[in-house]
């Protein structure tokens, strides 16, 4: 398999991100690399990495989309980015996925011109895992369309219930669609229609309205919402989730009698934490795009990447696309 990294335009140097690349092969190393980006920084950084140098190959790409760049500048710079290099590998069949940490707004703008999305879909979601009282479930969309019709939702549920099957190895995943209240009365017109709509497809186990607090419970496996909607609760959550750590961390370190209670729960803190640590879930995936496009959090760290890369491996592993694309065909 090989994976094609925009490796320009993140928070973090190309430096980080390679590191990322090195661990990820550390775990598989049948797997080569389309390493694109602006040649004399990647000759450089690989000159110190022998091993991940014998299984790339550098495809150059004179600029890059930086994270302030609007969408419409991305798609001027055209073959000139290392995002476009990438992407365009993959629709060529010369890289089997691809993954960035670049601009959020113009990898979906790209992605969406030169992958194009399958059929039936005319909004691609944002796709990720999160973590929960019961395990892990997914979410989408999480930022990819602000707003979101019936048809729109009812897509984003067979896509999400075809991920959560494959990645989660759920056989059955249950489906909520994300609410004021779980009440049939509450929400919007399209939210109305949405479950309605998938209340009659039997093939789905569809469980009717959620509401926020059933997120972290794990309620349901897959979690469905407009991206409007989806990116507030994420967002909403992380940083509940950083404030109760940073508040829980400085009330041990206050005192002595802090700190010899720290010792004595580390276990167990350091469990939470593994539990929680967002590097984990990076990775957040485009969904109804025809071809396998990952995007790393912008300011992750290297073993953040290896996450997101292990993303697109799964991907591709559990042919996600092609089986979502034959689901669809069925529903649609």
């Amino acid at each position: 398999m090989r994976l094609a990294v925009d490796v320009m335009g993140a928070d973090q140097p190309a430096s980080t991100l390679l590191q990322g690349v090195s661990l990820f092969y550390e775990k598989h190393p049948s797997c080569t690399f389309l390493l694109c980006g602006q040649q004399d920084v990647l000759e450089k950084e690989l000159a110190v990495d022998k091993k991940l140098r014998a299984v790339s190959v550098i495809s150059p790409a004179p600029s890059f989309v930086s994270p302030t760049d609007k969408p419409s500048a991305a798609l001027r710079l055209r073959e000139n980015s290392s995002m476009w290099v990438a992407l365009s590998s993959v629709a060529r069949g010369e890289s089997q996925g691809a993954v960035s940490a670049g601009n959020t707004g113009a990898y979906l703008a790209l992605s969406r011109v030169i992958l194009k999305t399958l059929v039936g879909i005319d909004r691609p979601a944002i796709i990720s895992q999160l973590p929960t009282d019961r395990g892990e479930s997914v979410m989408l969309d999480l930022g990819g369309n602000l707003e979101a019709s019936a048809q729109n939702l009812v897509n984003f549920a067979i896509m999400g219930n075809l991920f959560a099957q494959k990645i989660l190895k759920i056989e059955r995943p249950s489906i909520g669609l994300l609410n004021v209240g779980s009440e049939g009365g509450k929400g919007t017109d399209s939210l109305q229609a949405a479950c309605s709509m998938l209340k009659e497809r039997e093939s789905l186990n569809f469980s009717g309205f959620i509401e926020g607090t059933d997120i972290a419970k794990g309620t349901v496996d897959v979690i469905v919402t407009d991206g409007f909607s989806g990116n507030i609760a994420l967002k909403t959550g992380e940083g509940i989730m950083k404030m109760i750590l940073g508040n829980l961390k400085s009330s041990l370190q206050s005192s002595f009698r802090g700190r010899l209670l720290g010792l004595v729960l580390r276990p167990v803190l350091q469990n939470m934490k593994d539990k929680f640590d967002p590097r984990r879930y990076n990775g957040a995936l485009w969904l109804g795009i025809n071809g396998v496009a990952v995007k790393s959090h912008g300011g992750t760290d290297s073993v953040g990447f290896a996450h997101a890369l292990q993303m697109a491996y799964d991907m591709v592993q559990q042919n996600v696309t092609q089986e979502i694309e034959e689901a669809l065909s069925l529903f649609l």
